[in-house]
């Protein structure tokens, strides 16, 4: 945002100044803040005093999508389209999609509902074998490269790398989809 100054009798100047938003969000957890309450004769209390705690910028980001991820569509009331609908995954044979179908829908979500980031990069790990599903791979489920049994091939951990556009700051966020049987 560029101001225009003028003074009479100086010469024009340009101020170029930054204006910086910081993000901030209540915290899901709903936990109550802690706070003292002094008595009259001076003693403090400690007691929850109804206030919760909030979450800011980068904290609040995490949040949000990981709140995306773990979404279904038609979840949330008024908002159809909100979500990353991944739940809808466990429940299917994960033979059937494919490393990169899941990235995209992941990409979109992320995109379609926050604009604060800028996805650069998902990744899956299957956390039966601790070993990264490698890109493009044809499934997400049970794949030939290693031998796990079929107890552990339930869990899914996906680390989405973004770039938060307000300060250019590269985040991790892991995501655990896991199934119980």
């Amino acid at each position: 945002m560029a101001l225009r100054r003028i003074t009479p009798g100086l010469t024009d100047t340009t101020l170029v100044t930054k204006k910086q938003k910081f993000f901030s969000d209540l915290d899901l957890n709903f936990t109550a803040k802690v706070g003292i309450v002094y008595d009259s004769d001076g003693a403090g209390n400690l007691l929850m005093h109804g206030d919760i705690y909030k979450k800011s910028d980068v904290a609040a980001i995490t949040q949000s999508i990981t709140t995306i991820l773990l979404t279904n569509t038609y979840e949330k009331p008024f908002k159809p389209n909100f979500g990353a609908n991944l739940r809808s995954f466990l429940f299917e044979t994960m033979e059937s999609y494919s490393e990169s179908i899941v990235s995209s829908m992941v990409q979109n979500a992320i995109e379609r509902q926050e604009p604060r980031v800028e996805v650069q990069n998902v990744v899956f790990t299957d956390l039966g074998s601790n070993k990264v599903i490698p890109v493009g791979a044809s499934s997400l489920g049970y794949w030939k490269p290693y031998e796990s049994s079929a107890d552990d091939r339930y869990a899914l951990l996906i680390t989405v790398v973004v770039k938060i556009l307000n300060t250019q700051e590269t985040v991790s966020i892991d995501v655990n989809m896991n199934r119980l049987r």
